[in-house]
Formats: C-alpha cells, sequence, structure tokens
C-alpha cells in the first residue's frame, strides 16, 4: 500500500503479511500510530502474529502490568507476535 494512502484500520487487521523477500511473517493483529509534525496520527508498525487472532488486551506489549495469570495466558497464546516496522510490511510475495 502506497504511503500516503488513507486506509481503514478495519482493512488491514486479519491480513497475511510478508517480509521483502516474500516469506510469510503472520496476520495484523493491532496497529501502532504516533503523532507526526502535523498531530496527525500515523502508523508506524503493525503487531503481526503468526497464532490465532484475537484480542491481545495489551499484554504483547513490554511494561504492561495486571493480574499475573492473565499475563502469563496472554504471553502463552501469543507467543511469536511481535512489532515489524511500517516500512518493512509488505501485503503479498
Amino acid at each position: 500500500m502506497p504511503e500516503d494512502e488513507v486506509v481503514r484500520a478495519g482493512q488491514l487487521l486479519g491480513r497475511r503479511v510478508y517480509d521483502a523477500r516474500g516469506r510469510k511473517l503472520g496476520k495484523v493483529t493491532d496497529l501502532i500510530t504516533r503523532l507526526d509534525a502535523d498531530g496527525q496520527e500515523r502508523t508506524v508498525a503493525v503487531l503481526v502474529s503468526r497464532g490465532r487472532r484475537g484480542r491481545l488486551l495489551g499484554y504483547e506489549r513490554s511494561g504492561q502490568r495486571g493480574p499475573w495469570l492473565l499475563a502469563w495466558l496472554a504471553k502463552v497464546v501469543h507467543r511469536g507476535t511481535r512489532e515489524i516496522p511500517w516500512s518493512e510490511v509488505h501485503w503479498s510475495r
């Protein structure tokens, strides 16, 4: 997708993404945004998971705290979830 194209989050969630060599990385489970110099939200990375897609509840992010059992369960269910910079995301092989 072109960098300046406007896309809804719902169009990206669940889509397969690939690396530059065409290897499947997984499916998009979340978007990471930051404010740019103009105060506009910009997607800077995606969270990709090879496993099932489901609610992450924020436990996949480092530094998040909560009930230890939920944190442990989320870690097990979502192991392999990783952050891919937007510039490295490829939508097709």
